[in-house]
């Protein structure tokens, strides 16, 4: 019987969970989707909503939630008081601040398992977009970039514009289920090889080693995933064709090649006078 921590419903994921169960950066449009959401959040948490967005807290992929409906969240200071470095003295340094920290947990994201030396090629709105959150270039600084300005950026890049919200929200809650999904399919994998190793489960250990139940790559699970939404049709192990593979010839030493010779009377032997 399953603890109640198990039957538990996972209703957020961080992006750095997202990140190291794929293995793999996330694609752009899931970059524009997340840096949407996260700024249509924060516009929100500046009205006044709670938590108040001076206790947001965005410092790595670790710091951002993706929910199952597609929305994004920070990790939150409940405590009195912001820390140091995100004392700012008004609410324009402040939304300045934080898609500064933005911009860098995105690029990082885009980033990801990408080896040192490489630098990954970015489209050009994209590219732009991060220029200006991150101040890299001169017109980051006037005027100052702002939050609508990122969330009219990301509205732009999409044909119709008017239907950002429901795109972007589709983006991020799908990639919230294919995590999902891959944590379903590695738990299924190692509750069967439970009974081989003999060692306990955490049905909620979601930081899988995923060599541990037989994945060489990871990143290769978004084209199972991509293939399956395309229509691909999964046969049963019964209606997989029968292949039939020639033997291999073994390589005989001379003396298997003789015993096999006399053992099949190829050959008539003599008798041997003294």
């Amino acid at each position: 019987m399953q603890s109640p921590r198990c039957e538990q419903r996972i209703t957020k994921v961080s992006l750095a969970e997202i990140l190291r169960c794929f293995e793999h950066a996330i694609s752009e449009e899931q970059a524009w989707a997340v840096c949407f959401q996260c700024c249509c959040k924060m516009e929100q948490l500046a009205q006044g909503l709670s938590p108040p967005l001076h206790s947001v807290f965005i410092k790595g992929p670790g710091s951002i939630f993706i929910h199952a409906d597609g929305t994004a969240s920070f990790k939150v200071y409940h405590k009195s008081g912001s820390p140091q470095h995100f004392m700012l003295h008004c609410f324009l340094g402040l939304c300045l601040q934080l898609l500064e920290y933005l911009g860098v947990v995105i690029y990082e994201a885009l980033d990801w398992g990408i080896d040192s030396q490489v630098e990954r090629e970015l489209s050009d709105p994209l590219e732009r977009l991060l220029c200006l959150m991150l101040k890299l270039d001169d017109e980051a600084m006037k005027p100052a970039v702002t939050l609508q300005d990122v969330i009219k950026a990301c509205e732009a890049h999409l044909s119709r514009p008017s239907e950002a919200m429901s795109h972007y929200e589709m983006t991020c809650r799908s990639l919230f289920t294919e995590y999902m999904e891959l944590q379903k399919l590695v738990t299924i994998i190692q509750t069967s090889k439970e009974v081989h190793l003999g060692s306990p489960l955490s049905c909620y250990s979601f930081s899988v080693d995923l060599a541990l139940t037989g994945f060489s790559k990871a990143s290769l699970w978004p084209n199972v995933i991509c293939e399956l939404q395309n229509g691909v049709r999964l046969r049963k192990a019964t209606e997989r064709p029968q292949r039939h593979v020639p033997p291999k010839e073994c390589i005989r030493s001379p003396y298997e090649l003789l015993l096999d010779d006399i053992q099949h009377k190829r050959y008539t032997l003599r008798k041997v006078s003294n």
